[in-house]
């Protein structure tokens, strides 16, 4: 995806009009990512988001969890298939003791240990 319609997406989050937002297979990284959070944290509308098979890691993973500890609005989060480890994974799991909107989170396919995934699964089955 070209930095001009990315840009364009990221202003449209900003401004609470998007409610889903199918982002996978675009070739975004940690630095896309943090943008996205940067948006997620002031918008208000956007329930469902997917971020799937691209190229966000830890850092990423990171900006994104710090992003769902304020964001009320996210109910639906897909990263599958990016490079998460377990240290993204538990920026995730930490986020989620704090965030009460999000009721699944998918990171299948990650490099992230079954404990973890367990841990989704359940938090995804319980919500």
């Amino acid at each position: 995806m070209d930095k001009e319609k990315f840009n364009e997406i990221i202003e449209r989050l900003k401004s609470n009009n998007k409610i889903y937002l199918g982002l996978s297979c675009k070739n975004i990284g940690n630095k896309e990512a943090k943008e996205l959070a940067e948006a997620l944290k002031v918008n208000k509308s956007l329930m469902y988001l997917d971020i799937g098979y691209n190229k966000i890691s830890d850092a990423g993973a990171k900006e994104l969890a710090e992003a769902l500890k304020v964001n009320e609005s996210l109910e639906v989060l897909f990263l599958d298939y990016n490079k998460i480890r377990n240290s993204g994974a538990k920026y995730f799991a930490e986020a989620l003791k704090v965030n009460k909107a999000l009721a699944s989170l998918y990171l299948g396919g990650n490099n992230i240990s079954n404990e973890y995934m367990e841990f989704f699964n359940n938090y995804n089955e319980g919500k």
